[in-house]
C-alpha cells in the first residue's frame, strides 16, 4: 500500500474560523479556540471547507469497494481495468495467507493468482478485448485511486475505520491517511480517533472484540443507556 498526500488546503485554520463567524456568536474567540469548540463539540459543516486530495496505490479491489462506500463528500477517480493492461498484475495478500501465517494456506492463494494470470493472459491471446478478459481477474488484484475528501467526511472515515472490527486493510489504509492529516492539521485530527474515542462511548457494544486497546476505559453504547435506565 503507498499513500501519498497530492493536494491539501492552505490556511484551514484560518478559513475555518472566518466560516464560523458568520454566525455571529463566535467573533470573541481566536481560530484555534473556534477550532477546538468546533472539533469537540462536533459542530462540524465549516469542516468541509478543508479538502484533502490523496494518491492510493497498491491496494485490493476489495477494499476500493468499501471505500466506495464513503461518498458523502468524496470525489473517486480509480485505475480503469478496461483500458489497462493487467497480464501483470500485482495483488494484495490477506496476513492470515502470508507465507509467515499460513505457509500451506499461501500456497494456495498465489496458485490462485496465478491461475488468474494465466486466464487473463490466455483470454486476451485468444483477441478477448480487455473489458470481457478483466472479469477473471481476482479481488485481490491492486488498484489506483486519487481520492478527494473534505475533513468532516475524513473524521467520519476515521471514527468507523479506524476501529480494530474495521478490515485489517481498510484499517491499515485508515491509519496511513490518519497521520498525514494529523501532521497537517494537528487542531483537528489529533482529537479524532474510532468512534469510542472520538465519543467517548463505543457504539459495537457486545462485538467489541478482547483486543480492543479501549475496552477498560471506554464504556459501550449499551452500558451507558443501561446505566441511564437505572436512574430513572
Amino acid at each position: 500500500m503507498k499513500v501519498k498526500l497530492l493536494r491539501v488546503t492552505e490556511d484551514g485554520v484560518d478559513l475555518v474560523a472566518e466560516t464560523a463567524k458568520v454566525s455571529g456568536s463566535l467573533s470573541e474567540q481566536s481560530a484555534e479556540e473556534i477550532l477546538g469548540l468546533i472539533t469537540e463539540n462536533d459542530y462540524s459543516s465549516v469542516l468541509e471547507h478543508i479538502s484533502f486530495t490523496f494518491d492510493i496505490s497498491e491496494i485490493s479491489v476489495a477494499l476500493s469497494r468499501e471505500l466506495l462506500e464513503h461518498r458523502v463528500g468524496v470525489s473517486h477517480t480509480a485505475r480503469s481495468t478496461r483500458y489497462n493492461e493487467e497480464e501483470g498484475f500485482g495483488y494484495f495478500v490477506p496476513d492470515e495467507l502470508s507465507k509467515k501465517q499460513n505457509f500451506n494456506a499461501n500456497l494456495a492463494f498465489t496458485a490462485a493468482m496465478r491461475n488468474a494470470k494465466e486466464s487473463y493472459k490466455k483470454l486476451r491471446r485468444l483477441g478477448v478485448a480487455r473489458e470481457q478478459a478483466r472479469y477473471v481477474l481476482p479481488l485481490a488484484l491492486h488498484t489506483h485511486y486519487v481520492v478527494t475528501m473534505n475533513a468532516r467526511s475524513l473524521i467520519n472515515f476515521f471514527m468507523l475505520r479506524l476501529c480494530v472490527r474495521a478490515a485489517p486493510e481498510m484499517q491499515a489504509l485508515a491509519k496511513r491517511l490518519h497521520e498525514i492529516c494529523v501532521a497537517e492539521y494537528p487542531d483537528i485530527f489529533s482529537r479524532v480517533g474510532c468512534r469510542g474515542v472520538s465519543w467517548g462511548v463505543c457504539p459495537e457494544n457486545e462485538v467489541r472484540p478482547a483486543g480492543c486497546p479501549f475496552k477498560e476505559c471506554v464504556p459501550t453504547k449499551s452500558e451507558v443507556k443501561a446505566k441511564m435506565k437505572n436512574q430513572k
